[in-house]
């Protein structure tokens, strides 16, 4: 009885080593496999983080390729634009070139008319400055001559000349000159009057464009050319002048 006890102890044990051993290896098995599980499922993630990088990549790249694409199609559009402006002014430019030739034809004949009409006027004009005008007549006319002057400059000096003389009807003038052997101050009213004042302040005259000549004034007209010159060489204020004025040329019929 007691072997047998013994028997079926030593068999309880056998079986409970056996079991305690079967279930070791269970647990075991269960925690590879979760180990396993869990490194799959960290590769898997890092998968899934290396894809999602990837994918985040390639739309950066294509943002930045839709990007430099707009910003091609907007610099082609400039060029287009630019290249339509460049013809145009290529066109207007050959118009102009045109119409240059032709007004470089035009305008030689119209500067000597220019320059002979100039000189024609300083004939007739009041007898002033007549040294000072007649050089700057003669340095024009040997601009026009030069064959190495361009339109350009000739029709500059022109102008310049003609805003010469259009300023002297505008301005009151003064300066030595000598009329009939004597050395006298002469006053110029814009373009209306020339008068003089001798030396000794005792005689006065007037121009008589109607007669090319001069004549004399009374005395009493002596102090008013004396202001006129002071006001032309600005050592007085300007003031009214009470002053004759030269008969008018009748026109002849």
């Amino acid at each position: 009885m007691n072997f047998w006890r013994k028997w079926c102890a030593v068999i309880l044990l056998a079986l409970s080593a056996t079991s305690a051993s079967a279930q070791k290896d269970a647990i075991g098995s269960a925690i590879d496999e979760t180990v396993n599980a869990g490194r799959a499922a960290k590769a898997s993630q890092q998968r899934i983080d290396s894809l999602d990088d990837q994918s985040r990549a390639m739309l950066e790249r294509y943002r930045a390729a839709s990007w430099h694409a707009h910003q091609l199609t907007v610099y082609a559009d400039q060029l287009d634009e630019l290249v339509d402006a460049q013809d145009s002014e290529r066109e207007s430019i050959a118009r102009q070139v045109k119409e240059l030739e032709r007004t470089e034809q035009a305008l030689q004949p119209l500067m000597q008319n220019m320059v002979s009409g100039l000189e024609r006027f300083l004939e007739l004009d009041l007898p002033f400055l007549v040294q000072e005008r007649r050089q700057r007549l003669v340095s024009l006319k040997a601009l026009m001559a030069d064959p190495g002057a361009s339109n350009a400059d000739r029709f500059k000096r022109i102008l310049e000349v003609l805003q010469i003389e259009s300023e002297y009807g505008r301005t009151l003038g003064a300066e030595r000159a000598e009329v009939n052997g004597r050395s006298v101050d002469v006053l110029r009213l814009g373009r209306v009057a020339l008068y003089f004042l001798s030396a000794d302040g005792e005689q006065a005259g007037i121009w008589m464009a109607s007669q090319k000549k001069w004549a004399d004034l009374p005395y009493k007209h002596v102090s008013k050319i004396r202001d006129g010159l002071r006001m032309a060489r600005e050592y007085a204020a300007p003031d009214l002048l009470e002053l004759p004025l030269p008969k008018a040329t009748r026109a002849s019929k």
